[in-house]
């Protein structure tokens, strides 16, 4: 089990494996007494939709060595099927994609049975990840998400003995950057649109509304999601995203310095995965309330 906090590399735990696998496939001779993988696939079990967004973004940073990843989401299933095109054997090929991002429900699915019982496939599954490990009980047990509970039966039950189980939990990082952004957590949307209509009132004239503030959430297309992770990095005009609860689980944006619970979580796991005040900042209040004393 790996536990750091957002940003400090638990990616690599499954980009490395998938590295190796390819370089010594390429030169089999040196290293004899390796088993090697000449398709290495890695799959990933994640919370939220927005998790494999940014993960399949971090992943193509790495297409250069040969690595791509896939969400298997309602929204991917769907365009597959449309096209026509049988997505459970390309998988099952494991030509298209090195790493590939499954949620908990599809996982539970008559395709995924069959998936890892493929033998291409399971011939080349290098690991299994359960990324944000912290919700499989807190979601799981209060039915919020039943089938979280069921992920250890399918690593019992289906998957290969040999095959290496990795899981993961972070908390947020504290940032370094002099431009702050600030996360808004909200437990539900509706309460979403109410603080960003209070913030659309009082945002002076002078500033683009729709530039300042962003939302998060699952109504909101992929699309838009992707562009906000990326302005909340490079858009010096953002300042402030509002986010149901999704967003704690593994966005990793490093000038997030500042977190507001609109509510008070109702576990300490959802306090500390919003939490992301950067220290540096903490320290620097308390000398100048001491000077001011």
């Amino acid at each position: 089990m790996a536990t750091c906090m957002t940003g400090d590399g638990k990616s690599a735990l499954f980009i490395v494996p998938i590295l190796a696998h390819l370089e010594i496939s390429t030169h089999p001779a040196m290293y004899p007494a390796f088993l090697v993988k000449s398709q290495p696939v890695v799959m990933v079990i994640t919370p939220t939709k927005g998790l494999p967004t940014s993960l399949v973004h971090t992943i193509a940073e790495a297409e250069a060595f040969g690595i791509s990843g896939f969400s298997y989401c309602h929204e991917h299933i769907s365009e597959y099927c449309i096209d026509q095109i049988n997505l459970e054997a390309l998988i099952c090929k494991c030509r298209s994609w090195s790493l590939i991002c499954v949620d908990p429900e599809h996982l539970a699915s008559p395709e995924w049975c069959h998936i890892i019982y493929h033998e291409m496939f399971c011939s080349n599954l290098t690991e299994f990840v359960v990324d944000k490990s912290h919700l499989i009980g807190s979601w799981g047990s209060s039915g919020f998400r039943p089938q979280f509970e069921h992920i250890g039966a399918f690593i019992k039950g289906c998957l290969p003995a040999a095959i290496p189980v990795v899981v993961t939990t972070a908390t947020c990082a504290s940032g370094t950057e002099t431009s702050r952004k600030t996360i808004i957590h909200v437990s539900t949307i509706p309460e979403a649109y109410v603080i960003f209509e209070y913030l659309w009132d009082h945002i002076p004239q002078q500033y683009l509304c729709l530039c300042c503030i962003w939302m998060y959430h699952s109504v909101c297309l992929d699309a838009y999601n992707k562009e906000m992770f990326d302005c909340i990095d490079l858009d010096p005009y953002l300042q402030v995203v509002i986010g149901t609860p999704a967003i704690r689980q593994g966005i990793n944006r490093c000038k997030v310095l500042d977190s507001i619970f609109y509510h008070f979580p109702s576990s300490l796991n959802g306090f500390v995965q919003g939490e992301s005040i950067d220290m540096t900042t903490a320290k620097s209040k308390k000398k100048t309330k001491k000077k001011k004393d």
